[in-house]
């Protein structure tokens, strides 16, 4: 009777009958633990709590969550569908009181004695928002991501990000004015993290995202923290966001300012021409994809900085061009000297190296490279891709050379027609 009982996935909680009935020991026991679970003795308890197919087994009966629930079972606080909704009623009833404090006990109660139910749901969010009127953000801002996490499907969803993006944004502006050390304890507010406020408000603006991907505050929570890591001059932090803004949400009102915050970003985690040059790379396809994709967004201003941003980086890459063939020229790899001097030549035309670039091909060229291969011949046999490399070098080189001689050819016949660009 008992198997059959548990396959069936319930159970009935009764008093339990003494080894010694009869006595006046026993009858007194009773009564006292009928007294003390009150409306709990002779309760019909249905479990909602899944069981482990091991769960018969001796080294399950020793996991801290079995024993756990074998104590409230044996001293009849296991789940009761009748208890909790009371609970929930009386808890409602004290929040629509504006009594929060008085509501939180009464909640717990829900999630504890009717778990992975509605119920346990409804008083999870309840739980939440009075610790989020008691100014207990920390708080509230746990108890909303672990109702998402246990109920990812929930009804609550929206106004949960709401809740979670409030939560986040006010830590922010905090740190901001303030600029709470990170590591020293938050003792007296309880309206803060205990460490690292700073940190909290970010994860929990990861919270708004990861939560509810294509809710409406989606797309916020990822600008306020590009534009956090922004003000901090974290710029590589908020290359990322802003990027990943550009990319997950094409049609975020916020389109406009990731391309041009993210310009910036870019341009200032470029260190210089002796660097690492992908930002720079990245900020120059950014520029011409923003002149492109917002042509009638773009005010004058904007325009005109714009432009002058784009010329600033070709300057750049100019630079790091001319320093690379200055390199190759003072070791006498003329080749590849001749190649980076081209390129300014060709890409960079209207730079202030070009006509220095110019200047530089025409001293070195028809200059043999030095060779550091003592034994060329040994070379030939022993690794023939070498020759494949010297090949596309000079093809390479080549055609840089074609492109500058015919760059330098056009405007030699047009610089006599009116209104011919000046060098």
């Amino acid at each position: 009777m008992l198997l059959a009982a548990a396959a069936a996935g319930c159970a009935t909680f009764q008093t339990p009958t003494w080894s010694w009935p009869g006595t006046a020991a026993s009858k007194r026991a009773e009564e006292d633990l009928e007294e003390e679970l009150g409306d709990d003795a002779d309760s019909a308890v249905i479990s909602s709590e899944y069981t482990s197919p091991d769960a018969g087994t001796p080294w399950a009966l020793l996991d801290g969550d079995n024993l756990k629930k074998t104590w409230k079972r044996m001293t009849g606080r296991g789940p009761n569908e009748e208890v909790a909704s009371k609970a929930l009623t009386e808890g409602d009833l004290l929040f629509r009181k504006g009594d929060y404090a008085a509501a939180i006990p009464k909640y717990k109660k829900v999630i504890d004695r009717w778990p992975d139910s509605s119920l346990e749901e409804d008083a999870m969010w309840q739980l939440a928002e009075c610790y989020f009127f008691t100014d207990q953000y920390p708080k509230a801002e746990d108890g909303y991501d672990e109702l998402v996490r246990k109920y990812a499907n929930t009804r609550y969803l929206d106004r949960l990000a709401q809740r979670q993006f409030v939560i986040a944004d006010y830590w922010i502006r905090l740190d901001e004015k303030y600029g709470y050390p990170t590591i020293v304890p938050n003792l007296f507010d309880r309206s803060r993290p205990l460490f690292d406020t700073r940190g909290r408000a970010m994860k929990a603006f990861d919270h708004v995202r990861i939560n509810a991907p294509r809710g409406p505050l989606a797309d916020d929570s990822l600008m306020a923290q590009a534009n956090a890591y922004f003000l901090e001059r974290n710029w590589l932090d908020a290359d990322y966001f802003y990027g990943l803004l550009r990319s997950e949400y094409p049609d975020s009102d916020f389109l406009l300012e990731a391309h041009l915050l993210g310009l910036q970003a870019k341009l200032r985690s470029y260190q210089g021409p002796a660097y690492e040059g992908g930002p720079l790379e990245e900020a120059e396809i950014l520029a011409d994809q923003t002149l492109v994709q917002f042509p009638d967004q773009l005010g004058p201003e904007e325009e005109e900085r714009l432009l002058t941003t784009r010329a600033r980086i070709a300057e750049q890459q100019a630079a790091r061009h001319f320093r690379r063939a200055s390199y190759y020229e003072k070791g006498r790899h003329y080749s590849a000297a001749r190649i980076y001097y081209g390129m300014i030549a060709r890409d960079y035309p209207r730079t202030k190296h070009a006509t220095e670039a110019v200047a530089k091909l025409d001293g070195i060229k028809g200059l043999d490279d030095v060779s550091d291969n003592p034994f060329p011949m040994l070379t030939r046999v022993l690794n023939p891709d070498a020759l494949k490399e010297a090949e596309l070098d000079a093809m390479a080189e080549a055609e840089v050379q074609e492109a500058v001689a015919g760059r330098d050819e056009a405007e030699t016949t047009t610089a006599g027609l009116p209104g011919s660009p000046r060098r």
